[in-house]
């Protein structure tokens, strides 16, 4: 017999292979775990883990629990409760029901299960190792199981080495838990690494208070509840008040027969549902809670269960979209002496100008910027010494100035025109003003009035220690104020009359976007600190404010491009204006 390029692997390395369906990340082991608990019955679910969950994961739930014979069955390749036929496929009305988990889990980690039923004396213990049960033993324990994952993908180096850093896994776990908490208003659930309590929702706790917990007590202050049900679909859940918008859509969260899902059919009903009523690049928050019958979903068409393939897509997003506007009409009726709801529903928010409602002892006064304070005060009053038209002194008094569409500032000088996006032109000042003063000398900062509090989700808490150090160089004062609270007692001098709670929730909201090496991030740190500081559009400027900004500009090493490379300046020749009016 010849040698055959062609091999069938060894069961370990299938095991560790189709491990990868499921296991992706720490994240997915709880998410797998939870669910079992969930579909067990439990109404209190522990969660525990360490290092990210790359040391531990512990998971201890008040469920059904198992027989010896079950959870040794249980560890076995595609072992179900759940599926007896392919005609099962078409009516799933539980979250797991792939059948191979705990397998699967446990082929890349050492894990120690105990679970004891009701009625019995006491429980059972198993350890697995790569797979192998090695030991198996009698344990006491009340009812429920205690799953516990340790050192995992410890075996598949290549696999761990792709592991994100803690605290981005950390993040990770928290929004997955954060999923349960919302989808289950019935289970008290609780998170905790090392001493520290992440999240803690007990039983019967309401969905809102839930969402607050999840998304932030702000975002719940201003969610409203919506519902619709035919003879074919319900949905239920709250969506934000159209003033009350996000730059990401880390609010959108979606379920279906209670298990959470991304579905671009039930984003595109939201975003169809508010159509004009949003700024361009901001995004309403919804949790919506979708039933409807397993034969008209197919939910098997993601590894780990995320994605969900409708039977009618047209005819889901018709009624969705039908729910939350009828939720808008019925704001629109109960508050038609409220000037404020009429106007948001009527046109097009403003974002930039509507201000978020605080109570009185969280209050920080609005400020109004005066550029030309931060002129006078700060660096870059010095003019480069080369005579290029842009770098002399040309903003003078007999020059033609103003804004346009509160967003640009033209400015006419003999025969050219220079446009300037005040954005960008005001970032790049910001940035080379960081970046300079924090290589050379402490940034000077200005203690507020009245210190900000800034309640944070556990998923935004957990990054902010992280970059707690990059806020304080640059002259903040931000320390950890309770559980997931942090209080702001000074900011940059040059940052005092900004919004310092928007700032800072806005460069949060940046930083999740992505993970950044150690080397990247102090520089990235002060590009979003520089952005989200900077004068936006819509900020209305006088002639003085103007031309202080063109003036600081011009005093800039590299004046052509913000901080993230666009430009700051066009200018229109006359020989261009020729050709666009056919006069050449």
């Amino acid at each position: 017999m010849t040698d055959s390029r062609i091999q069938i692997l060894a069961e370990d390395v299938v095991s560790k292979i189709a491990a990868g369906e499921v296991v992706e990340r720490p994240a997915s082991v709880v998410k797998e775990l939870i669910e079992n608990s969930i579909d067990a019955g439990a109404s209190s679910i522990e969660v525990e883990v360490k290092a990210g969950g790359v040391e531990l994961i512990r998971i201890a739930d008040n469920g059904e629990g198992m027989s010896p014979a079950e959870l040794k069955m249980a560890c076995f390749p595609h072992a179900t409760s759940k599926l007896r036929e392919i005609q099962d496929l078409e009516k799933i009305g539980t979250l797991g029901f792939r059948g191979e988990a705990l397998s699967s889990i446990s082929s890349v980690s050492q894990m120690n299960i105990i679970s004891a039923q009701k009625m019995s004396s006491n429980g059972v213990s198993l350890y697995i190792e790569s797979g192998e049960i090695l030991k198996s033993r009698p344990a006491a324990r009340t009812q429920g199981t205690t799953v516990e994952v340790k050192n995992l993908f410890y075996n598949v180096p290549a696999r761990r080495k792709f592991l994100k850093k803690e605290s981005t896994e950390l993040a990770e776990i928290v929004s997955v838990v954060s999923k349960f908490i919302l989808a289950f208003p019935d289970v008290e659930i609780k998170l905790r690494q090392a001493e520290r309590n992440l999240l803690h929702v007990p039983k019967k706790m309401k969905v809102l208070e839930r969402i607050g917990a999840v998304l932030g007590r702000a975002a719940a202050d201003h969610m409203t509840s919506m519902s619709n049900t035919n003879d074919v679909y319900e949905v239920m859940g709250y969506v934000s008040s159209p003033s009350f918008t996000r730059r990401d859509r880390r609010g959108q969260i979606f379920f279906i027969n209670g298990r959470n899902v991304k579905s671009k059919v039930l984003s595109d009903a939201v975003y169809s549902a508010y159509a004009s009523l949003l700024e361009r690049g901001q995004h309403a928050s919804a949790v919506l809670f979708l039933t409807v019958s397993p034969a008209k979903i197919d939910v098997n068409v993601h590894p780990a269960k995320m994605e969900v393939k409708f039977e009618n897509e047209k005819e889901i997003k018709t009624f969705v979209k039908g729910a939350i506007r009828s939720c808008f009409d019925r704001l629109k009726s109960e508050n038609s002496q409220n000037e404020e709801i009429n106007s948001l529903l009527g046109q097009k928010t403003q974002a930039t100008t509507e201000k978020v409602v605080r109570e009185d002892s969280e209050n920080q006064p609005e400020f109004i910027y005066n550029l030309n304070e931060f002129v006078q005060k700060k660096p870059f009053q010095k003019r480069p010494s080369s005579t290029s038209s842009w770098e002399t002194p040309v903003f003078s008094a007999d020059a033609d100035i103003f804004q346009v569409a509160l967003c640009y500032i033209v400015r006419i000088k003999q025969e050219n025109i220079r446009i300037i996006d005040q954005h960008a032109a005001h970032e790049r000042i910001l940035y080379e003003f960081f970046s300079k003063v924090l290589k050379e000398s402490p940034i000077e900062s200005q203690k507020l009035l009245f210190p900000v509090r800034i309640d944070l989700t556990a998923k935004e808490s957990v990054l902010m220690e992280k970059v707690i150090g990059q806020f304080n160089a640059l002259g903040f004062s931000v320390e950890l104020f309770g559980e997931n609270s942090f209080i702001v007692q000074a900011v940059p001098a040059i940052l005092k009359e900004r919004d310092v709670k928007t700032v800072i929730m806005d460069i949060l909201a940046d930083l999740e976007e992505r993970s950044y090496s150690k080397n990247e991030l102090e520089d990235e740190f002060i590009k979003l600190t520089s952005c989200r500081s900077a004068i936006k559009a819509g900020d209305k400027l006088n002639r003085e404010e103007m031309l202080s900004l063109l003036d600081q500009l011009a005093s800039c090493e590299l004046p052509f491009t913000c901080p993230h490379g666009r430009p700051t300046t066009l200018e229109i020749k006359p020989e261009e204006l020729e050709k666009r009016f056919r006069r050449k």
